[in-house]
């Protein structure tokens, strides 16, 4: 087990620190120029500390962020928890900070400080991967505290105030590096500190133990940047929701709960919108098109005549490039099983700067700076968006790309898709597949 986290288990086995015991942070992110500081991003965090019913300690928190990038909801809450010495879950607090195109994940160090033994002037150890140094005695708003220098090999550093009594972090200050060497700085203090009595605790844990239910429903990793629900997810949630509204009620979590209420209301109206794009176009003659490819030929509707064609609609940009990678890798794999059988995979990249002239360069090179990390085997095209149009852009109803269409032998659209499939590693994109298959069969049927 990793050496701070034993400490974590071990101090708050023994301390005297409550069950109940909630804690607000707030913090900025700056960016270092030669000018100074410019701040980019404010955030806000609450804690507070549990109890299991195995008497092991957690820490449940909710994250607020304001400006240069944000959680989905999802994201935005869970549990630092040790479910026994053995076997450790943590669900990092973290920050989405958005910088140069790209996103970036900065971690959070927890608000109980792992070490609270080690607290004495000039005390140093390191835990394998960072170095700390007790360097003096500090006093912030009234609270005894220690200042800790903590640095690591590449460069992150921190200065830390951790309450003596109490082992509670009072303060952070820490250098961050982002994109290319890009110095920021993430600055934290305690706003309050407050002690639940044991109602209090019972009646603000219920809701958090339902929306943990929410959560692992929705098997996230803890890393998407956006919230992109299914139909059968959107429908379990909006179940369950009234229920947890009322737990919620005069709890910490109620503001909270209000918030992903309002993105359901707005997942709703994009799976409707969706939905209402496949009813128009799947079973209709497809639009029309005329996409120039990147080996400089053309392919149009009137080329796919009797052909199953799959075009898959994305920005295939080398940055910002974050995975799945618009699931082209599994793309790729039905398009080297499929093509034997006659089926033309398109990818086509959607970018505006194709419209122009003075930007057309970057696009391409970006594109093929992507094409070759991921070793892409089918044919790709350009798209200034104009095609995409004609088919329907997700984006203008919230939902993202990629767009998957499946155009039959007859010219008519097969099948139609929205965002990401739901992936097992070993089926790979069946609902795809099996759309495939089936023009297919109605093309040998012919």
């Amino acid at each position: 087990m990793n050496g701070a986290l034993i400490g974590l288990v071990v101090w708050l086995t023994a301390s005297d620190l409550q069950a109940g015991t909630e804690l607000q942070y707030a913090g900025t992110v700056s960016q270092q120029t030669k000018n100074g500081e410019t701040e980019v991003k404010s955030f806000s965090f609450y804690a507070v500390t549990l109890i299991n019913e195995k008497a092991q300690p957690q820490i449940a928190y909710q994250l607020e962020e304001r400006g240069g990038g944000n959680w989905g909801w999802p994201e935005q809450f869970g549990l630092l928890a040790l479910t026994d010495l053995a076997t450790i879950k943590l669900r990092p607090i973290q920050l989405l900070q958005s910088f140069e195109e790209q996103q970036y994940s900065v971690p959070i160090r927890s608000p109980i400080f792992e070490f609270r033994d080690k607290l004495a002037l000039q005390e140093s150890w390191t835990d394998g991967q960072r170095d700390y140094v007790v360097t003096r005695k500090r006093n912030l708003k009234n609270r005894e505290g220690f200042q800790v220098e903590v640095s690591t090999k590449i460069g992150r550093k921190q200065t830390l105030i951790v309450e003596a009594a109490s082992g509670i972090l009072l303060s952070l200050e820490e250098k961050v590096i982002i994109g290319r060497g890009d110095e920021f700085r993430l600055k934290m203090e305690l706003q309050s500190q407050k002690q639940l009595t044991d109602s209090e605790l019972a009646k603000n844990r219920q809701p958090f133990d339902s929306l943990l239910g929410i959560q692992s429903g929705l098997g996230r990793t803890g890393e998407q940047k956006v919230v992109e629900l299914t139909i059968d997810q959107l429908k379990s949630i909006q179940k369950e929701l009234p229920r947890i509204q009322k737990e919620a009620d005069e709890t910490r979590w109620s503001k909270f709960v209000a918030f992903i209420s309002r993105d359901l209301l707005q997942q709703q109206k994009r799976l409707d919108g969706v939905a209402g794009l496949q009813k128009k176009l799947v079973g209709q003659d497809a639009p029309k098109w005329n996409l120039k490819l990147v080996d400089g030929t053309t392919f149009s509707s009137s080329d796919a005549k009797d052909k199953v064609v799959v075009l898959h609609f994305w920005q295939y940009r080398g940055e910002p490039l974050s995975e799945p990678y618009g699931q082209i890798g599994y793309l790729d794999f039905l398009n080297n099983k499929r093509k034997k059988l006659g089926v033309r995979v398109i990818g086509v990249n959607v970018d505006e700067r194709f419209a122009g002239t003075d930007q057309k360069g970057a696009a391409t090179r970006s594109m093929k700076k992507l094409l070759e990390f991921m070793n892409v085997g089918y044919e790709m095209a350009i798209d200034d968006e104009s095609t995409l149009s004609e088919f329907g852009d997700p984006r203008t109803l919230g939902a993202p790309l990629p767009l998957w269409v499946v155009i039959g032998h007859d010219g008519k659209v097969a099948h139609y898709h929205t965002g990401f499939y739901d992936i097992k590693p070993d089926e790979g994109l069946k609902q795809l597949d099996d759309a495939v298959i089936e023009a297919i069969r109605r093309q040998k049927a012919k």
